[in-house]
């Protein structure tokens, strides 16, 4: 299918890009590279399909999902005072 550099490239180009940008570049592989299947582009380039699906509905679309990082990781544990 594709050659080993350009997989390569695209990987790189991938792991430095985050959040909305990441997706659009990842939709516009999709589209142009894949026949529009996140599912090839999953097995090809190793990325989350749901990512590819997402972006390219923001492309299809044109709405922009926002990011909830401050929900992702571990939650502090809130301080009770003791009477």
């Amino acid at each position: 299918m594709l050659d080993t550099k350009i997989i390569e490239s695209f990987n790189s180009a991938l792991l430095k890009l985050t959040g909305h940008k990441r997706r659009e570049f990842a939709a516009e592989l999709c589209e142009h590279f894949f026949e529009g299947s996140p599912r090839k582009m999953e097995v090809h380039l190793k990325v989350g399909r749901e990512m590819v699906k997402l972006g390219m509905n923001e492309y299809r679309t044109g709405i922009r999902c926002l990011d909830d990082y401050e929900a992702r990781g571990i939650k502090k544990k809130k301080q009770f005072m003791k009477i």
